[in-house]
């Protein structure tokens, strides 16, 4: 039903209603701020929001069930647009204070995508090893305050944990930095709506 909404394309209503998909891991990360902007800023627009795998995502955008969707690794189709809309940087925060790289246990791998999850593993293959593979931050974040242990997290997520003491950088580890994407159809007929929300990243005003 939400495709065919979209596809009569007709009314005024149909015109402000935004479809959005991301991969789970982004949300947190930068997706729930600009969720807000769009509420406060669009007042007119009804969210939608759906998560998908990215292979998934692609499809919902070519087919037209979602008008922007949110990935790590854009894919290069003709008929889809592809902008980058933030950079994350990534950092390895630890419950445990002073510890270098050769100390690190209960690490947590959390997905970012296939080039950064390659780089982590690559860089910490010699003397660690994943004690479990989380597709959110947030869900990282919430297990190692509880259990202990490490993971890379967005900086911008360690913030309050670091000034409470609750989480320390790891001062020793490889800084990553992961870019997201936002794609959606080239001729899509909400492009001007489109456009005006992709504006409210602070990356794509600048």
């Amino acid at each position: 039903w939400q495709k065919l909404k979209q596809d009569v394309g007709v009314s005024q209503t149909n015109a402000y209603q935004l479809f959005v998909g991301s991969m789970m891991s982004i949300w947190d990360i930068v997706l729930q701020d600009w969720l807000q902007k769009i509420h406060r800023n669009l007042d007119d627009v009804h969210l939608y929001t759906h998560t998908y795998s990215p292979l998934e995502l692609r499809k919902q955008v070519i087919s037209r069930v979602i008008d922007i969707a949110f990935l790590f690794e854009p894919p290069f189709i003709e008929d889809i647009i592809s902008e980058k809309v933030a950079i994350v940087p990534l950092q390895l925060v630890s419950t445990e204070k002073g510890i270098s790289t050769t100390e690190i246990k209960n690490m947590i791998m959390v997905d970012y995508g296939e080039s950064v999850n390659s780089q982590i593993l690559r860089d910490f293959s010699d003397n660690t090893q994943m004690r479990h593979n989380m597709s959110q931050p947030r869900i990282a974040l919430n297990f190692i305050l509880e259990a202990s242990g490490c993971a890379y997290l967005p900086k911008q997520m360690c913030f309050e944990p670091i000034r409470k003491g609750t989480l320390h950088p790891v001062e020793d580890a490889p800084e990553y930095k992961r870019d997201i994407y936002a794609i959606y159809l080239a001729k899509s007929n909400k492009a001007d709506l489109i456009q005006d929300a992709l504006m409210l990243f602070p990356y794509v005003r600048h």
